[in-house]
């Protein structure tokens, strides 16, 4: 792989191309410029596929190359004609990728070329006040509840997105107010194929409402509900999604933003098939203050997701999002989580104090699957393993399955 090592982070443009997408198609240039598959991506310019090809979120290979650091793939789509201030769906340049990651020797090539940073430019905006006549709260229709509020679709121009409603009991509280504007300033600066994008505020002299945009394909609760037990190849993509959009919180500068409810209903699928976390910004800002960590009440998150040392109301840290990713990618394979019958708290009280877990049998858990869940929901915090090593994991099963699943088929053609 030709992909430099600037940044430990996973980069996000990994995710940007679904593992549900035919990479043998247009696409693959995509899936080449991430991995830095040079011959890959000459095989599809030869092709005719355009430098400039983009997904769904109008990312481009030279969004995906300059996000992972991959130099000599960014020389090779420049060379080819690809568009260095291509703009992706949040404003994003290929020059504001490498910046953000780190990638100092790619940012150089792109400004010989006349690259331009979106995200320097707009870095000291303030939050994104939307005049509340802009949005008819009167028409609005109730999708959902969570812990913070409710959360409904409206119109905003001419387009659906969800607007989230603050409780009075919070948004009353002006020191919690300003507080919380805060917080927005800085979300508007986060973007990521698997986080659900935050579009501004609205200026309500009475309430606090944000509008995110809206997914039309509902959560993985709602999907799990459907469909019941995933395959493993889509499982396993799946978690991947989840994986990258958290990892990306995770190494959030100057502070990592910790989920600390991370669920089925805070994951959302997009359009294209590609799951989204949401919510993660109405959980604190880990600011490390002093050596102890930070206290989280019982009562933050969901019991039934909940880490044992959350539970039992001792510091934490972020390894709290991945126990609950691990109940989640079990839930994925399961069909939904087990114990369902238990109450929730009696469930967490369990983990926290008995250490109990789910089962993982044999016959529904491929074997590197059950390794990596029983690290991630590990009693001790430390031995869990971070985001950026599950990626990577992850990512090396999902290989195995795929090959295993084109060598079936290559023997079921065999024998037709």
């Amino acid at each position: 792989m030709a992909c430099g090592s600037g940044s430990s982070t996973s980069p996000p443009s990994r995710s940007t191309q679904s593992q549900i997408i035919d990479v043998d198609g247009p696409y693959r240039l995509l899936h080449c410029s991430s991995k830095g598959d040079k011959d890959g991506v000459l095989q599809e310019i030869q092709k005719g596929v355009s430098p400039n090809l983009a997904d769904y979120d109008k990312r481009t290979a030279l969004h995906l190359a300059a996000c992972e650091g991959c130099t000599e793939i960014v020389r090779l789509l420049l060379e080819k004609g690809a568009e260095v201030n291509s703009i992706d769906r949040w404003g994003r340049t290929p020059l504001s990728d490498a910046r953000s990651f780190g990638h100092a020797e790619i940012c150089k090539i792109l400004e010989a070329e006349g690259g331009k940073d979106t995200v320097e430019l707009e870095s000291h905006i303030p939050c994104c006040k939307i005049d509340h006549r802009e949005v008819d709260m009167k028409d609005a229709t109730l999708i959902g509840e969570g812990s913070f509020g409710e959360v409904y679709l409206v119109k905003w121009r001419g387009t659906e997105v969800a607007a989230k409603t603050i409780r009075s009991s919070i948004a009353s509280n002006d020191r919690v107010k300003k507080t919380f504007m805060k917080e927005l300033e800085m979300w508007q600066r986060l973007r990521h194929p698997n986080i659900v994008q935050f579009l501004g505020v609205l200026k309500h002299p009475a309430k606090l409402i944000f509008l995110t945009e809206y997914l039309s394909n509902g959560s993985l609760f709602d999907i799990l509900k459907k469909r019941g037990r995933l395959d493993p190849v889509t499982a396993v993509a799946y978690a991947l999604d989840i994986a990258r959009g958290m990892n990306y919180l995770h190494h959030h500068k100057p502070h990592a933003i910790i989920h600390r409810d991370l669920t089925p209903r805070n994951v959302l699928q997009d359009e294209s098939g590609r799951l989204k976390v949401t919510d993660f910004g109405l959980s604190k800002i880990a600011q490390e203050k002093d050596l102890h960590g930070y206290k989280m009440t019982g009562g933050t998150g969901s019991y039934r997701y909940m880490a044992p040392e959350v539970y039992r109301r001792e510091s934490y840290g972020k390894s709290v999002d991945v126990f609950s990713f691990a109940l989640i990618v079990h839930e994925m394979f399961q069909g939904g989580p087990s114990n369902r019958t238990e109450n929730a708290e009696t469930l967490a009280d369990r983990r926290a104090y008995e250490d109990s877990r789910p089962s993982l049998s044999s016959f529904v858990y491929p074997d590197s699957i059950k390794s990596l869940l029983r690290e991630c929901w590990h009693k001790n915090p430390e031995f869990r393993p971070s985001f950026e090593e599950i990626i990577l994991r992850l990512e090396d099963i999902q290989e195995d399955l795929q090959q295993k699943k084109v060598a079936a088929a290559c023997c079921e053609c065999t024998i037709l």
